[in-house]
């Protein structure tokens, strides 16, 4: 049975420091691969992964594991090590991240669509040992100067391999190391112990509850460190993880039918996907949402009887997540109370030369963190990790001697939950991913012809977008400025609209006026210089609609929706929406686009259905005659009188049969029944469910 954790756990009201129910069952000497491999000898022939038609038992997939790891420590690898993770979706990824883990090193993980670049860069930053890859990035890989070992090679067939465990790895040692983006230009890596990730899966699972039984969906990338809540709490309780193929992934609107169609009952999500499915998933009992803010509609609309719909909330340096609310229908939407063994305190913005100071409930300031999740601290950065890290004044155990200043403003409610206010700095969130501002900015002035810019998150027409405002100093290329930025930061940091301005509005203080950016009108779509001809009607409808999606970027038909022009789910469902308009092509999906990708093969596929190239035909509609509707008015007012009986007779034929068998004889006017009426009723046929109340 799992714990159970409301406000009622909390300490007094008088306190200003929220402390999560204590558990010290779930701290623990182990380290993950202590997890799984518990987990496969009790359930071993039971699913552990799905993916497409393959199905990998928890037996088979620790075998996989075993035979990467062995190959992996023959090959040098040790805890304490940091090996860089990089293959696209699906079963080997899982495998080959497991198999590090049973390494006792740390991984250092990369989306499939990160640039070789900045891959390089967090791999030389971490002083990674080598790699783990595949061959289909092969090509890319080897510009990397790191060891690269591919899935392929390690999981090839061995004859008498000898099967090496981790020698001497400890909860101390580095687990994984995830990078998220910096303020100066260069990204930091956030190193989490085993120690502190273990802990975390038991802690938030002891509020969760998943089971054994459920079949969770497997969507993030492993470079986003929600997907522990998908991966490694299902194996730490045997639950069967679904891995959905990239295009089903990203899709909304096939999204909701493949989670039915493979009976998924627990999901993890951003709220922004959520709110793009178009039909509900009635298996689900638990929805976990994080990543962003949650909208109360959103919770109105998903929150029901035997569903529990959760709010989580925590940056990647306290481990995950850091605490939780349970939502429901009608109420504010808040991050809730702290997870077990953590503690959440809000203290002023600005520390004075005293130290901290801690703020009473009620009033806004920095949120900080405490307890088993809260990181060393940054690699190789000491002045930002003496900044963010520091020691706990108002600690009560070893666990929370250290504290993490998380740069969110928040206050504590009344009853004892956190609200979130906002950011202190220009750090933002969008699709889940946490993103510095500044390191935006700072990549785009290296590009020639800039000579100011700022980058804001703004919504435009529903969807949060990264918009970079920009005073050239020379001509501009916005479509050469857009490659040069998407071929040194993930497609997540590449802002959607580059603007263009005479001047950049300022404070009086000289410095760029932010609040005013966010009001400035924005340059209508007009299409780039450099695009491609559109050559017939449909293409024309088409190089239209994505002139409105990507402002200034020139429309090629060789482009990439994704990689080159820099769409995402959200774009593609509002490209597919955008063209529906169109009674030519009512019959467009968000699958066509992420099927085709390629902007002429769209338009081929356009040109090819059915409907293409001509519009909806309607038949000219002929009016019946009067005569007609007269007498079939008539005939329908016939036979209402019948169908009325017939419909109540279904209510009243029990209630005329209950009477004449059992009702009383004073209320009949026959002299047969007053002649019976005080003999008494030898059988009851009351009828069955009918209370005494209910005879006559």
């Amino acid at each position: 049975m799992f714990a159970t954790f409301a406000p009622e756990h909390l300490p007094p009201a008088s306190s200003d420091i929220l402390h999560g129910h204590p558990r010290p069952d779930l701290l623990r000497d182990e380290v993950l691969a202590d997890l799984f491999e518990a987990t496969a000898a009790r359930r071993p022939d039971h699913p552990a992964l799905l993916f497409n038609e393959r199905t990998v038992s928890y037996r088979e997939l620790d075998a996989m594991a075993n035979l990467a790891a062995a190959r992996l420590i023959d090959a040098g690898v040790r805890p304490g090590q940091i090996v860089g993770l990089w293959l696209p979706r699906g079963i080997e990824l899982i495998a080959m991240q497991l198999a590090i883990a049973k390494t006792g090193a740390a991984w250092l993980p990369s989306d499939a669509d990160t640039p070789v670049e900045r891959i390089g860069v967090c791999l030389d930053d971490a002083s990674a040992v080598g790699i783990v890859s595949c061959d289909e990035f092969a090509q890319r890989v080897a510009a990397l100067d790191q060891a690269v070992w591919t899935a392929e090679a390690l999981l090839a067939p061995a004859g008498e391999l000898p099967l090496r465990r981790r020698e001497h790895a400890r909860p101390t040692h580095p687990a994984y190391v995830i990078y998220t983006s910096g303020s100066t230009g260069k990204p930091k890596g956030i190193e989490i112990t085993h120690g502190s990730i273990c802990h975390f899966l038991r802690s938030e699972n002891a509020v969760l509850g998943v089971r054994e039984d459920d079949r969770v969906y497997q969507g993030f990338s492993v470079a986003f460190d929600m997907s522990f809540e998908e991966i490694w709490i299902s194996w730490l309780v045997g639950a069967t993880l679904w891995i959905a193929p990239r295009d089903v992934a990203g899709n909304p609107e096939l999204l909701p039918q493949a989670l039915i169609d493979q009976g998924i009952t627990v999901l993890h999500a951003v709220p922004t996907l959520l709110a793009l499915f178009s039909q509900d998933v009635p298996a689900l009992r638990i929805v976990n949402l994080g990543g962003e803010m949650c909208p109360e509609s959103l919770v109105a609309r998903w929150a029901r009887t035997g569903r529990q719909v959760f709010n989580t909330y925590g940056p990647t340096e306290a481990t995950v997540s850091a605490s939780l609310a349970e939502l429901h229908a009608g109420e504010a939407v808040t991050i809730g109370v702290p997870l077990p063994n953590y503690a959440l305190f809000v203290i002023a913005p600005e520390v004075e030369e005293k130290g901290l100071v801690l703020l009473p409930r009620g009033e806004t300031g920095e949120l900080c963190i405490s307890g088993p999740g809260v990181a060393a601290g940054y690699l190789g950065r000491p002045e930002l990790t003496a900044e963010k890290f520091l020691a706990n004044p108002w600690s009560a155990n070893s666990h929370d001697a250290r504290l993490y200043r998380t740069g969110d403003l928040a206050r504590i409610d009344a009853d004892g939950r956190v609200q979130c206010c906002g950011r202190a700095d220009d750090q933002v969130k969008i699709r889940g991913f946490r993103v510095e501002l500044g390191e935006i900015e700072a990549v785009l002035a290296e590009q020639p012809s800039i000579g100011t810019v700022a980058v804001l998150l703004r919504p435009d027409e529903g969807i949060d977008q990264l918009i970079a405002f920009i005073v050239p100093d020379a001509s501009l290329s916005i479509g050469a400025l857009h490659a040069a930025l998407g071929a040194r930061r993930p497609p997540y940091m590449v802002p959607s609209r580059f603007e263009v301005l005479d001047q950049m509005p300022r404070l009086t203080s000289g410095k760029i006026d932010r609040k005013a950016l966010k009001s400035v009108p924005l340059a209508p779509a007009v299409g780039a210089d450099g695009s491609d001809a559109a050559e017939t009607p449909l293409e024309e409808a088409l190089f239209t609609a994505l002139s409105k999606l990507f402002p200034g970027l020139p429309i090629l038909r060789d482009a990439d929706f994704f990689t080159d022009l820099g769409g995402h789910s959200l774009f593609a469902a509002r490209l597919a929406s955008m063209l529906r308009a169109d009674p030519r092509f009512t019959h467009v999906t968000v699958r066509d686009i992420y099927q085709h990708r390629v902007i002429g093969r769209i338009a081929a596929a356009l040109q090819a259905a059915p409907s293409a190239g001509q519009a909806l035909q309607t038949p000219d509609w002929v009016p019946p005659p009067f005569w007609r509707r007269w007498v079939c008015g008539v005939a329908q007012a016939a036979a209402v009188p019948g169908l009325v009986a017939l419909r109540m007779s279904q209510w009243l034929a029990p209630f005329f049969t209950y009477h004449f068998f059992t009702g009383r004889a004073s209320a009949c006017r026959c002299g047969h029944c007053r002649a019976h009426l005080f003999e008494p009723h030898r059988v009851s046929r009351r009828p069955v469910g009918l209370s005494q109340a209910g005879v006559a």
